[in-house]
């Protein structure tokens, strides 16, 4: 069966990364969309505003949490609107640098700021009882949802999207020469980004299906596929994708070097990001058995005394 060429189905209609300004310093080339920045600046105040109209709470939210969700959104502007999004056009590695952003930095951080109960408390009374709510009564929708939360459709979803625009002819240039496929790539990116992170960060206030020892594993399955492209990339004796072969840019970097430092990205930096979290969610384990064991050995002092009162009366 002959593959569906992406370019071929999709006309090419305007530049998937905003241009270079030569006059600005490279610093300076921050780009400013209003359709990514508004629905970010929507984001912050549904969830501003929700936290102001939360009195009654029927669990802590720190302050944390809210510094968490801020610092999310700012590593997701960061990702999509500075001179790294202006430089992927020119250079793989800066395209790598930039999913890595979205993907392991910018979609857990958000995450870890418990955005659900603020962000629906803060929208408009019709969006969160005229829409919203009727959805997550449906049984479909519940059962959707179970679907798509599960880790083995998570681990699913990420593998083939990694895949499909890594190795699918045609998809990766197609990302950086067309601005919709660009942007449908950002988005099912996110998404299974979302979704993987799902099982690995409580989503307040729902709970992972995982305890925390098969969390460990679940990254570690999730990144093989991960450090498979980083390592096919690194050690390729040409440049993989055409888009980059001929591409010129205010770097002295070669197409070979571009790439091989775009799989080391991908490779080394993404698979420590992934020790770290398996470290992390370990240590968590490991705080939170050592919490209970105290816990249960207080029940069981408390009992001691209580029995020896007994006797003793």
């Amino acid at each position: 069966m002959a593959v569906i060429s992406l370019p071929a189905l999709i006309q090419a209609t305007a530049p998937a990364h905003n241009a270079l300004n030569s006059d600005l310093p490279l610093w300076a080339n921050w780009s400013f969309d209003p359709q990514f920045l508004i629905p970010v600046a929507i984001a912050a105040w549904f969830y501003v505003h929700g936290l102001r109209r939360w009195d009654t709470r029927s669990r802590e939210h720190p302050w944390w949490r809210t510094a968490l969700y801020f610092i999310g959104l700012a590593l997701l502007v960061i990702a999509i609107e500075s001179p790294i999004d202006r430089l992927a056009e020119h250079y793989l590695a800066f395209h790598m640098l930039q999913h890595e952003l979205l993907m392991t930095l910018a979609v857990p951080v958000i995450l870890l700021g418990a955005p659900t109960t603020p962000s629906l408390r803060g929208m408009p009374r019709w969006l969160r009882l005229g829409v919203i709510r009727p959805l997550a009564r449906r049984q479909g929708v519940r059962v959707a949802y179970g679907w798509l939360t599960h880790p083995v459709v998570a681990i699913g979803a990420m593998t083939v999207v990694l895949l499909s625009w890594h190795i699918t002819p045609g998809w990766y240039d197609a990302s950086i020469t067309n601005a919709l496929v660009h942007d449908v790539q950002h988005l099912s990116l996110a998404g299974a980004a979302i979704l993987f992170w799902w099982n690995v960060i409580d989503p307040r206030p729902r709970r992972s299906r995982l305890a925390y020892i098969p969390r460990v594993l679940y990254v570690f399955v999730t990144g093989v596929p991960r450090q498979f492209l980083g390592a096919m990339l690194t050690f390729a004796d040409r440049p993989t994708y055409e888009v980059y072969r001929e591409a010129s840019g205010p770097l002295s970097l070669s197409p070979a070097d571009d790439q091989q430092l775009g799989g080391l990205i991908m490779w080394v930096l993404g698979g420590m990001m992934y020790l770290l979290i398996m470290g992390i969610i370990f240590g968590v384990w490991a705080h939170k058995s050592e919490q209970a064991q105290r816990a249960s050995e207080a029940v069981a002092e408390r009992a001691r005394a209580a029995a020896r009162v007994q006797n003793e009366a």
